[in-house]
């Protein structure tokens, strides 16, 4: 069994984590991939662990190389590591050195145990959509959400969103977020919108300070399509996937919306699930009087 350490090469404060996990893996006479400038940042090849440790030119050939892909850092590299992953169907596994985290759940304290469980099969994999955006006749893939924003400060965006060819709403905003059940905890929950069980096969319209306070969170059928129209045509919008912003033909934005066919397979330890994870990472159930 071969595994990829996925790591952003530009956070020195990884590198006690990597060197962790590189520990355990060889420990178990596991063999290690990881792509060159991750392998910089922590002094790899190491001599002594040259049988175990194999650095590639780039973390792409790293995963082809690899079973399981271990992401370092916050959710941010695990939306990083999917995007790598995309259509392989290798498991992820996230452990999150960040903040908050709901896709990277393995806490730091829990890393040579979650490390020991991953290693002996105690594992389920928890399968995750992505969104597919048409834009322009180009394909764009999002795990958490597609988000469209105003390009300035100064005023709102205005979208026509239609579903299967139904009008929906017109929605007046600062942006719109067509999220996952995924991207439900990102930036969907902190503009108001619901949490939405991993597997249920649904996405979620939230606008983002919405000018009609009647305007509010849509959960609609992943099977639907949705298609979103600047009306009027002359405005300044940003369109991003998963923060990645999109090059895109402003003048005559229309975007159509569905349930991608790729999806990705998130590794969940014996004992957990997205109860636990949300108890923890929300602290819901903590009297903070006490």
């Amino acid at each position: 069994m071969k595994y990829c350490i996925i790591a952003h090469p530009g956070r020195e404060y990884l590198v006690p984590v990597i060197n962790r996990v590189v520990s355990v893996l060889s420990g178990e006479e596991k063999t290690v991939c990881m792509g060159q400038a991750a392998a910089k940042l922590t002094g790899f090849p190491d001599p002594e662990l040259s049988d175990y440790v194999h650095i590639f030119t780039n973390e792409e050939l790293a995963i082809e190389a690899s079973d399981i892909i271990i992401a370092i850092g916050g959710d941010g590299t695990m939306l990083h590591a999917a995007r790598l992953i995309h259509d392989s169907g290798k498991p992820l596994l996230g452990i999150n050195s960040g903040r908050l985290g709901f896709l990277a759940d393995i806490r730091m304290e829990e890393l040579e145990d979650a490390l020991s469980m991953l290693i002996a099969g105690k594992y389920e994999m928890e399968s995750r959509f992505f969104l597919e955006a048409t834009v322009d006749g180009k394909k764009q893939y999002a795990l958490n959400e597609v988000l469209f924003s105003k390009h300035s400060s100064v005023s709102m965006i205005t979208l026509a969103v239609s579903c299967d060819g139904i009008p929906v709403n017109k929605y007046w905003a600062d942006g719109l977020i067509i999220a996952t059940p995924t991207g439900s905890t990102a930036y969907n929950l902190s503009s108001g919108g619901p949490i939405i069980l991993p597997e249920t096969n649904v996405m979620v319209l939230t606008p983002v300070c919405p000018h009609a306070l009647t305007t509010r969170p849509l959960v609609l059928p992943a099977d639907k399509k949705i298609t979103i129209v600047a009306d009027p045509p002359e405005q300044q919008i940003l369109l991003s996937n998963d923060g990645k912003v999109c090059d895109i033909n402003t003048d005559k934005l229309h975007v159509e919306i569905t349930r991608s066919e790729f999806s990705i397979n998130l590794i969940k330890l014996h004992g957990r699930n997205y109860f636990h994870t949300l108890r923890a990472k929300l602290m819901w159930g903590l009297d903070l009087r006490e």
